[in-house]
């Protein structure tokens, strides 16, 4: 749960515009029985899936929020949800029906000619997807939003995104240090036009694509890594990146690209150096036995690094 002080800054980013809208996209899927929790709060609200959907559909669908200065929803979301990847934050000077006829054309992108659905309401999509994009995408994705709020990786920082002059604009904040001319600044209408125009529907390009599904697993494993070794979160997220990207290259000359069997090998290389592969030759043989099943492959790693680290620890 987020503490009563960077509760009060987060509120106080979320309604520094006079007159504006302040709004959530939400996760059916990530938060239980979302549609009658809108429901009980009284809250303003439409859902992003077009047309007339089956109960179960309907429980794992995106709305959209409206959210008040003193609506119990706005209180329930910021206590509940922050740092749960519940969904996005936005300020708009347009209002619910305006902003739902906009991201209600975001919700199904297209590619290769095939629709597909794109979850960018999910604060790790988002928040590695807007980097991604040309000037001329920010507008469109941007319509009549001026500032987007969402969660870090780490849940007491926020990242902020707006467009300056067409440009993306991104800053971190950590609710701790909310200075009033950080937020004055803040305030500051630099958002695209309110009538940008979107596409009937998203395009992402393949290298967009491909960046994303990168830059998003580079956030997951360095999550699992600061979960299991807390020592590498002493380094960058850079330099951690960069390790991460680079051992899970050496993974894939090996045959391994599954998550899940990636994890194995990059764990064996920070437990036993991280030229292991090179540096015990059974290791070497297992890896490049490709005829041997991955996940056999993934699971006899867990088991060396296990008995070898248990050996190392008995000669100490």
């Amino acid at each position: 749960m987020i503490a009563a002080a960077d509760l009060s800054a987060l509120r106080r980013q979320l309604f520094c515009l006079d007159g504006a809208t302040s709004f959530a996209i939400l996760d059916g899927a990530s938060i239980p029985n979302l549609p009658a929790a809108l429901l009980a709060h009284g809250s303003e609200h439409a859902c992003l899936l077009r047309g007339a959907l089956d109960p179960d559909m309907a429980q794992v669908a995106p709305y959209l929020v409206v959210l008040g200065r003193s609506g119990s929803v706005t209180d329930w979301l910021l206590q509940s949800g922050w740092g749960k990847n519940w969904g996005i934050l936005g300020i708009s000077p347009h209002d619910l029906h305006a902003l739902h006829r906009h991201f209600r054309r975001c919700v199904e992108i297209e590619h290769a000619g095939k629709p597909y659905y794109f979850r960018y309401y999910d604060p790790a999509v988002l928040r590695n997807y807007l980097p991604t994009c040309t000037c001329a995408e920010l507008r469109s994705f941007f319509g009549p939003v001026q500032w987007f709020l969402l969660e870090d990786e780490e849940p007491e920082n926020a990242l902020l995104f707006n467009l300056r002059e067409g440009a993306l604009q991104q800053r971190a904040v950590r609710w701790q240090d909310n200075a009033p001319a950080l937020w004055a600044d803040m305030a500051q209408p630099h958002g695209p036009e309110p009538s940008a125009a979107l596409a009937e529907r998203l395009t992402l390009r393949t290298e967009q694509l491909e960046q994303l599904g990168r830059s998003i697993y580079v956030e997951r494993m360095r999550g699992y890594l600061y979960a299991t070794f807390p020592e590498t979160a002493k380094q960058s997220r850079k330099a951690l990146g960069k390790l991460i990207e680079d051992l899970t290259e050496r993974a894939a000359g090996y045959k391994l690209v599954l998550e899940t069997h990636v994890a194995p090998f990059i764990a064996a290389a920070l437990i036993l150096g991280l030229n292991f592969d090179e540096d015990y030759p059974v290791a070497q043989e297992v890896l490049l036995d490709y005829e041997m099943d991955c996940e056999r492959k993934a699971q006899w790693l867990w088991d060396f690094v296990e008995v070898t680290a248990a050996r190392r620890e008995e000669k100490r």
